[in-house]
């Protein structure tokens, strides 16, 4: 195998500042604020972290009065982000939280449960931020296995048993 990508890198490439690729806080905003505009809602991704599975989230659904979006698990970006963004549209289109079961076009569907209080802090606080309030509900989505096992039930594949926010 080689290892040619462990040389280091040329000098003639030019040097990169760090700094001009952070993000101004007003541009991040900004862009939640245009894909809430386009689409209802902004979706964050936060990737895997040690023993802390990915998730990802909703903002936007709040300022309609309904409650924010919460995946847990080491899904693929698009699998996570194709489901929330179907069931934020459903919501908003029904200008109601949705409950329970609900297809989203695949062999099983996915079960919505409330999220307590602590999710707040632990995976949506950029909601809170943006929002400037901690006054949101969340409803925690959870897909179950190839077998039909949803997280917390007995049998439940490790890699869907996500914890329960």
């Amino acid at each position: 195998i080689s290892k040619s990508w462990l040389r280091p890198l040329p000098p003639e490439l030019p040097q990169i500042d760090a700094e001009a690729l952070m993000l101004d806080p007003s541009d991040f905003y900004t862009d939640i604020e245009h894909n809430i505009a386009r689409s209802g809602q902004h979706l964050f991704l936060i990737f895997a972290d040690g023993d802390t599975p990915a998730f990802a989230y909703s903002i936007g659904n709040a300022l309609q009065g309904l409650p924010e979006l919460l995946l847990i698990g080491n899904f693929s970006p698009r699998v996570a982000g194709s489901i929330l963004n179907e069931l934020g549209r459903k919501m908003r289109e029904a200008r109601r939280p949705l409950e329970g079961d609900i297809d989203v076009g695949g062999q099983f569907p996915v079960r919505l449960r409330h999220a307590s209080a602590e999710a707040r802090h632990r995976f949506t606080f950029q909601a809170g931020r943006y929002l400037r309030h901690e006054e949101y509900d969340i409803l925690q989505v959870l897909l179950c296995d190839p077998a039909g096992v949803y997280p917390a039930e007995p049998g439940c594949a490790p890699a869907f048993d996500v914890p329960l926010a």
